[in-house]
């Protein structure tokens, strides 16, 4: 844009006002010399000047942020090519968003615009909101994340959504009338740290405690007043609030809560308030997912232990009696016992005990597969074995793997042919194969859930031990259509010996 300023502008310039007073838009006329000539009272209202201040002015003045900007460019590329060009910039020297074309007449340039502020603030907004969102299920989503560490981001992300410097998730104790700050996110200089705690009556989020519902306070003092007086509202500082409820196994558990210093200059909105609740219920439903895994767990490891007692005296007794005495007899029911204490690791397996005890051994693939074989209730079905690996792993477990491999080929198999079972090689492990009628795509994936099963006799839990043996080994496993049109199972990354 040229320096050059006239001393006085020529009237013949600008187009009669009668065609733009009527437009709701503002309109600037530009010279050869990016000059002002002409703006209507619109103009005159978005770019804060009268006509007279502005006549004459250079452009770049009235548009001081365009200077070196694309819309500059955009602006010399519609003059010189003659050609209308639309625009929308910011303009931070006006706290404004302008939006409009740019139309060329010969040597002049004519400025059409509104201010669109409100509508980019809304955009922007809608742009954060969904950046959060993706950024929380992306943290939800995340199967590296402790729980503990999944809270920890959340409570950053929604406090950044929200635009509160505090955040926490707080465990109440009604009876005790205590209130635990079990995780908090707070700027750098806070005094408040996961584990202190406070009366549960000097908070706010007592409030949302009784009634169960999430509260919003936008200003404290205004909202709440009989709150106000409050320790954590009069002594702490605490102006605004959005907390909700956290139940867990139906009964109150704490709240998911997000306060700062100073009111609200915007109220809390329903997109804020819902994205506070949506992730209040998501961390209820994990505590509550947790508790019950740990109660599993804890099942587990009792049932576990109070059959291995019994069990160790009946392996003992067994082993003392006489052979001729039922020679077939006492083979039985040392198998049985044999088979009792395979199905304790399987119970420890399945509900993912991490005391798990591994044997480790080398196992040649082919050995493990034909013993597996002779235990499993396979029948009359046929096994063919290729693999020439060994692995590194539990016999027991390995064999129970491979057993329940077998017997589910059986169980499932629908065809009128003979079942017929593949052991072989993979370059980083091994694969188990059936000629049956395969697992659809959209099924595979389910039929390692626990207690999932077509059978009408079926537990369920024998793919279920499948997944959870081979994510204690850390192996990879998928499902793929085999070669008989049957399902396969292939197991990689086993580092075999």
């Amino acid at each position: 844009m040229a320096d050059d300023k006239p001393s006085e502008m020529s009237a013949t310039n600008a187009p009669p006002k009668a065609v733009y007073t009527r437009l709701v838009d503002g309109v600037v006329g530009l010279d050869d010399q990016w000059r002002v000539t002409y703006c209507n009272q619109h103009a005159e209202k978005i770019l804060q000047h009268t006509e007279n201040e502005l006549l004459g002015t250079d452009a770049r003045d009235v548009f001081p942020d365009t200077t070196g900007s694309g819309l500059q460019q955009e602006l010399e590329q519609a003059r010189e090519t003659q050609e209308s060009n639309s625009f929308e910039a910011h303009f931070p020297s006006l706290n404004r968003w302008l939006a409009g074309c740019a139309y060329p007449i010969e040597t002049d340039l004519w400025l059409q615009f509104r201010d669109v502020s409100e509508r980019a603030r809304r955009r922007t907004q809608l742009q954060k909101r969904e950046q959060a969102m993706n950024r929380a299920y992306d943290v939800i989503a995340d199967p590296e994340l402790s729980f503990d560490e999944q809270v920890d981001a959340l409570l950053e992300i929604v406090r950044t959504a929200v635009g509160t410097d505090y955040a926490t998730l707080s465990r109440v104790d009604k009876n005790a009338n205590s209130y635990l700050f079990e995780a908090v996110a707070t700027p750098a200089d806070a005094d408040l740290e996961a584990g202190d705690t406070a009366p549960l009556d000097t908070t706010n989020c007592e409030c949302a405690v009784e009634t169960e519902q999430t509260l919003v306070l936008n200003d404290v003092q205004e909202d709440a007043p009989e709150l106000a007086d409050r320790a954590g509202n009069a002594d702490w500082g605490i102006s605004c609030y959005l907390g909700t409820p956290i139940s867990v196994d139906g009964k109150l558990y704490g709240t998911f809560c997000f306060y700062d210093m100073e009111p609200r200059d915007e109220t809390f909105s329903d997109w804020e308030v819902a994205f506070v609740e949506h992730l209040g219920n998501w961390v209820s439903g994990e505590i509550e997912r947790q508790r019950q895994t740990a109660r599993l767990e804890s099942f587990a490891d009792m049932l576990a232990h109070e059959l291995r007692n019994p069990l160790a005296m009946g392996q003992l007794y067994s082993s003392q009696l006489p052979d001729e005495a039922a020679p077939e007899a006492v083979e039985y029911v040392a198998e049985a016992f044999d088979r009792i204490e395979e199905l304790i690791d399987v119970i420890l397996i399945l509900s993912q005990e991490s005391t798990v005890n591994i044997d480790w051994e080398t196992v040649a693939v082919a050995d493990a597969a034909r013993t597996a074989w002779t235990d499993a209730d396979v029948g009359d079905a046929e096994l063919t074995v290729t693999a020439t690996n060994n692995l590194e792993v539990d016999p027991i477990h390995f064999r129970q793997l491979l057993e329940n491999l077998f017997e589910n080929a059986v169980t499932h198999h629908t065809a009128d042919s003979p079942v017929q079972v593949t052991v072989g090689d993979l370059p980083t492990g091994f694969y188990v194969a059936d000629n049956g009628s395969g697992i659809a795509k959209n099924k595979r994936s389910q039929v390692f859930e626990t207690g999932y099963t077509t059978a009408d006799d079926g537990m369920g839990l024998g793919l279920a031990f499948v997944t959870e043996l081979t994510e204690l080994y850390d192996w990879h496993c998928q499902i793929t259509e085999s070669e008989m049109g049957g399902a396969r199972f292939e197991f990689t990354s086993t580092d075999h010996a």
